[in-house]
Parts: structure tokens; sequence; C-alpha cells
């Protein structure tokens, strides 16, 4: 991954970084996800090799946990950060599991329907996040802020939502049962129908502001493509290979690059004693320490997902016969435990993506005034 400077007066209004590295890591992915989800469709409609390993590593090993972990470059292993949300940092981790294990020890399945259901919150407020990056770059107005912000909801809350309506579906979030039944099969088409003026009054306002010689195609594409990879996943084709490649690297890879450019690059310059900047091979040094970190914590922490609750990589992880009693306190322990870094991914995004006092670094780091904003400057993730 490479960058320019922090001033970049020329592409404000488009870029946040350059046009190759915007485009490449946040853009690229979602054309790709989609790409992959018709080819799967049309060479192997079947689905005779759902869920395959392969798929599994690339997907959930390589991107998903990783770019849970990729939050530590922003927190715990940032010097400012502990010291500016230290409350925070040590309560959020330490709440997630007492809740983790009450609901998990209450009932099995409330617990990954919670789950469930933050994530859902977390996975689409990110793709808000990630335009309204750009609409603060190409400093629209807050009005466009609204529409632009409506036109991500709609876009991925009604499949969500017509998902709800076609249950029991070949794939779940994360476990069967997760998402309760919301009336009948009909209701479904008819909540996506609900979408239509929404994109249609932000498609008319793009082209009004194309005409005005002030487009940002940044926004309008991280604003379609997810709602595109979130019909094809959810709504279109009833698969489960499908949905993760069109859920998983749309969110995961743009995360990663973020966190790279705020703060990643600089905390692993630092960690080896040299300066971050430097020629390609330092650069592409850099990020393999920076993602061999991600990838290590990744690597432990599947490892014992499965040899402690899940079982299903043998050929990964080893075959163990170790069985926590179901319905258990152990079990109720080790799976909330085992969930604190992804709950707690969740719920710190909502405070280390916000440009002001608290992350003095990240208006810079973004190309932004550095003046506070109520408005979050990037995904909560």
């Amino acid at each position: 991954m490479t960058e320019t400077a922090p001033t970049r007066a020329a592409a404000a209004r488009r870029y946040l970084i350059s046009p190759a590295f915007d485009l490449g890591w946040f853009a690229l992915p979602g054309v790709l996800t989609i790409i992959a989800a018709l080819l799967i469709a049309a060479l192997d409609p079947g689905g005779s090799e759902r869920g395959t390993l392969a798929l599994w590593i690339v997907g959930v090993l390589l991107v998903d946990v990783t770019h849970v972990y990729a939050s530590l470059y922003r927190t715990y292993l940032d010097p400012v950060a502990r010291e500016r949300h230290r409350a925070k940092l040590l309560l959020t981790p330490a709440l997630c599991l007492w809740f983790g294990i009450v609901l998990h020890y209450e009932a099995r399945l409330l617990f990954w329907g919670v789950l469930a259901y933050v994530a859902v919150f977390h996975f689409i407020k990110q793709h808000v996040g990630f335009v309204m990056l750009y609409t603060r770059a190409g400093h629209e107005s807050a009005r466009d802020r609204r529409l632009n912000a409506a036109a991500v909801w709609a876009g991925t809350l009604g499949p969500i939502l017509y998902w709800h309506t076609q249950l029991p579906r070949e794939f779940d979030w994360f476990t069967r049962g997760d998402f309760l039944a919301l009336g009948p099969r009909w209701l479904g088409p008819a909540l996506l129908a609900l979408e239509l003026p929404i994109w249609l009054a932000f498609l008319a306002r793009r082209v009004e502001l194309w005409r005005k010689g002030q487009a940002n195609w940044m926004v309008p594409l991280l604003a379609l493509l997810p709602a595109i990879n979130w019909h094809l996943g959810i709504v279109v084709f009833n698969d489960d290979r499908i949905f993760t490649i069109t859920n998983v690297f749309l969110h995961g890879v743009p995360y990663l690059a973020l966190v790279w450019v705020t703060g990643g690059r600089e905390r692993v310059a630092r960690g080896l004693g040299r300066a971050p900047d430097g020629g390609a091979l330092w650069t592409a040094a850099l990020a393999l320490c920076f993602y061999g970190l991600l990838l290590a914590l990744a690597l432990a922490e599947e490892s014992l997902w499965d040899r402690l609750v899940w079982h299903d990589h043998p050929a990964l992880f080893g075959a163990s016969s170790q069985e926590l009693a179901e319905g258990g306190v152990l079990e109720a322990l080790v799976v909330a435990l085992l969930t604190v870094p992804q709950a707690t991914h969740y719920f710190l995004d909502r405070w280390i993506w916000r440009v002001g006092p608290q992350n003095p670094a990240l208006a810079g780091q973004l190309g932004f005034p550095s003046r506070p904003d109520p408005a979050p400057a990037a995904p909560r993730a």
C-alpha cells in the first residue's frame, strides 16, 4: 500500500489519498465481488461445493477476522488512543465479556441473535461511514449527507428485511435461527420496493451535482456497490458462497486500507525503530509486518474456535475431542471470551473514527481540516 502526503488539495473533492489508492482499495473489492458472484452462479449454480475450505480461508480468516484486529492499531497499540480513550478501552471488552456470558448462559440462540443484529448494524454503518468520508472530502451539504446516508441504508437494510421474510435460507448470519421471521414471504418484495424513491432522489441529486461540475464519483460508487452486492448475496442467490463473498470482502479490505493510512503504517514503523517513509521495499516490509500481526492473531482465535467450539476445520487446526457441555457456564465463558475481540471492535469504532480533540491526528491523516466535527469522519466498523 502506498499513499501521497496528507496535503492533497488537487484531489480533495474526490479522493482521500489518490485515484489509484482509493479506487483500488475502496471500490475495486466491490466490483470484483460482483464478478465473482456472477461467475459462481453461472459456473456452479447447484452449489456443490458450498462453504469450501478455500473460501473460508480467504474470506473469513484472511479478511474478515484480520480486519477486526486491524482496529488494534488505532486503539490498544496507539499511545495517544490509550491515553484519550482509557476508560473505553478498559470497560468495553469487560462489558462485552460480561453480557456475552449472561446472554449465552441464558440462551445460546439469544446470544447469537443479539450478536447478529449488532453485526448487521455495524456492517451497514461501516458502508455509511465510507460514503461519509467522501461526502466530507467533497464538501457536500448537510442535506447531501442525509441523502447519501439514506441511500446506503436503503441499499443494505432492504435486503436484510427481505431476508427476514424468506426464512429459512440456505445460509445464516452466524448460526441457524439467529434472525427472527418477519411477516409473510410476499412482504419481502414489497419492502425492497420501498428503496426505489430513496434511490431515485439520490441519483437525481448526483446528476444535479454532475451538471454543476461538483461530481464526486466515489460517493455513488461506494453507495451502489454495497447495494448491488447485498442484493446479489441475499436476494438474488440463495447461496452461502455468494453471500460470504459479497459480504466479507467489501467491508474488510477497505477497512484494512483505511487503518493503514490512519496510523497503522506509523505504528509498525515505530515498532521497528524506523521512519515510516521510505522506498517501495520498505513500504512492502511495513505492510507485511502490519498484516502479519493481524494474521497471527486471526489464526490463534480461529484455532481456539475450531478446537473448542465448532470443530469444522480439522485439516487446518487439527482434530479435537474437547467438547464443552452444552448450556453450561464453561461453554458460555469460552464463547463469550472468543467473541470479545469482535464485539469490542464493533463498539470502539463508535469513537475512534471521530475527527476532533479525541483523535487529534485523524484529520491530517485523512487530509481534512483539523477542526472538530460532530459527524463521524470514517466508518464505524
